[in-house]
């Protein structure tokens, strides 16, 4: 599996030096000692992301938290995992470091029924700020809000250009729309550009705490699965003064939470190349 890993990267980094015009994310990795090993920090490989262009994509960084006691792939072979929600909601109040942030978990399966046909699709569930932090908004309708993604909330969703003219005919005015989302009733609120799947192969988004509400660190049935994290560096901030800060918050988090256990096969914050169509 790890050599596997090592050919993926050789062949996203082949694909990068041919194709210029990919945009590429850098992976900001950085190792929390919670199980009381040393903290450390790291930058590793960037990855591809195909057939869509991102502002600034030099800005973005994604974290991720290493336990160095733990195997290469429950630390997914070097990107490592965010144990829960909190943790990331902890990260975003402290760090100083970016202008915004975000949280998502990806490749899920959401079912969508419309006028009475039932779809499966690929989707992901997102914090209000996921397509602000790429730069990226709908070509209909809106993008999240905070209430948005309070637990309660009215369900909505925000649908990817394809799935749009596919299976809701192209309407202009599907802005509004009824549908159901997992059995729930929802609203289409957007759309957004043709070739966006960010982050891999997504065809619709839904607000994150909607559907996960947050829950305290510890409680037993918290996240069965992390977020990935996204941020975007704010302009002058350099790798080094990202380092320093998240290499401390990692220390304080490991003193403010001794007895918490590593979490085991959480998903990677980056593993793989958007496709293009």
């Amino acid at each position: 599996m790890f050599e596997s890993f090592i050919q993926d990267v050789r062949v996203g980094l082949r694909i990068l030096i041919k194709e210029k015009s990919f945009c590429f994310l850098a992976v900001l990795v950085l190792a929390l000692g919670i199980c009381g090993a040393t903290t450390q920090f790291t930058i590793v490989n960037a990855f591809v992301l195909r057939g869509f262009s991102f502002p600034h994509p030099e800005q973005l960084m994604s974290v991720g938290l290493i336990d160095p006691k733990a195997t290469p792939q429950n630390n997914n072979f070097g990107a490592g995992n965010i144990p829960s929600a909190q943790d990331y909601e902890d990260l975003r109040a402290a760090q100083r470091s970016f202008s915004i942030m975000a949280a998502y978990l990806n490749g899920s399966t959401i079912n969508v029924t419309y006028r009475n046909n039932p779809q499966r699709y690929t989707g992901g569930y997102v914090t209000e700020d996921f397509f602000r932090i790429v730069g990226v908004s709908p070509i209909l309708g809106r993008d999240f809000t905070v209430d948005d993604n309070k637990p309660g909330a009215e369900k909505v969703t925000v649908l990817g250009y394809e799935i749009w003219q596919r299976d809701f005919g192209a309407d202009p005015k599907i802005v509004g729309q009824a549908v159901r989302i997992n059995g729930r009733a929802a609203t289409v609120i957007g759309v957004m550009p043709k070739n966006f799947k960010f982050p891999i192969s997504e065809q619709l988004w839904v607000p994150y705490y909607n559907e996960f509400p947050l829950k305290p660190r510890g409680d037993l049935e918290g996240d069965r699965v992390g977020p990935a994290i996204m941020g975007r560096l704010k302009p002058g901030v350099s790798l080094d003064q990202v380092n320093a800060e998240f290499a401390g918050l990692a220390k304080r988090m490991a003193a403010d939470n001794p007895k918490n256990q590593w979490p085991r096969h959480r998903r990677s914050c980056a593993t793989a190349a958007a496709e293009p169509d």
